[in-house]
Formats: C-alpha cells, structure tokens, sequence
C-alpha cells in the first residue's frame, strides 16, 4: 500500500511539470505549483495544530500574563523575593506557549522539506541552466535554487491575500479591490 499512495503522490505532484511542451516551461509552472501545494497544505496543517493547541496555548498565555502581573506588583512592592518567584513562573508559562508557537512554524514547513525531498528524487542529477549569468556560480543549478525563493515569494503572497481577504470579510465596506 505504502508503495501505491507514493506512486500516486508522484504522479500527482509531477503533473503540473509535464502540462508544458518547453521542458523550461514545465519546470518553472511544476515548481510554482509545487510551492503553491506546500504553502496551501502548510497552512492547514498550522491551523489544525492551532487548532488542537488551543485550550492549552490560551492556558500557557494567560499563566504567563498572570504571572507577569504578579511579579510587577511585587516589584511594586519591593519584595525581591516574590518578584523573581513570579517573573520565573511567568518565564516558564511563556517558554511553553513559545514551545507551542514553534509547533505550529514547524508544521507550516514540513510540507516544503517534504517537496524537497520529492524533487531530490526526481531532479538530483538534473543539471538546470541559469536564465542568466551569476559570476563565480557556473552556468547550471540544481532545483533548490528555483525552489527556494519561489517557496518564499509564494508563501509571502499567500500571506498577503490572506491578510487582505480578512480585511474584506470583516470589512467590506472599507476595502477596495
């Protein structure tokens, strides 16, 4: 089974690389639909673990912002003592939700190093040519220099009309397209 759904991730992941005649074309298009699944499966996979961390993320969250209170009224206070207690307290709560934070970055991710290692099967000894000269770099590269920035710029841009889309769901009336 494992060796069918694999045959089956490839052969849809390597689509979008052969709709074009221009091997050149078919790369760069299969490259940009490849950063495209990763950033869209990205997502959803960080909303699914915002979404299961919830309850503990807010709980961390609001220790910490107890905590912080704490320690400010026992500086007030000028008690030394329970300052650095509550500001340690505070710390703690405040690495755990940053340990959550880190989750969920790290599930946004896993599907681009999973394209990585997709295209290192397919394109490892593929040579690529340059668009244009890069002094000292050579005349060819291998698929993570078109990949990389490509991954960035797609996901910078899914960033953007995602922001903007909330905006115009929220406020219709004060957005204009």
């Amino acid at each position: 089974m494992p060796a069918q759904l694999f045959a089956l991730l490839d052969a849809w992941l390597i689509a979008p690389f052969r709709w074009f005649d221009a091997p050149e074309a078919g790369f760069l298009f299969g490259i940009l639909a490849l950063c495209l699944q990763s950033v869209a499966l990205g997502h959803a996979l960080a909303s699914g673990m915002a979404r299961a961390q919830r309850a503990v993320r807010e709980k961390h969250e609001s220790e910490a912002a107890r905590r912080s209170e704490l320690a400010m009224q026992a500086l007030q206070a000028q008690d030394k003592t329970a300052y650095l207690a509550q500001n340690r307290l505070a710390k703690d709560a405040y690495g755990h939700s940053m340990a959550l934070a880190v989750g969920r970055v790290t599930a946004s991710l896993c599907p681009a190093v999973g394209a990585l290692a997709w295209l290192d099967l397919r394109f490892r000894e593929v040579p690529l040519d340059l668009p244009f000269a890069i002094p000292g770099l050579g005349a060819t590269v291998l698929y993570p220099f078109y990949f990389i920035p490509a991954y960035f710029l797609v996901r910078f841009l899914w960033a953007h009309a995602s922001r903007r889309y909330r905006i115009f769901r929220s406020h219709p009336e004060k957005t204009a397209l």
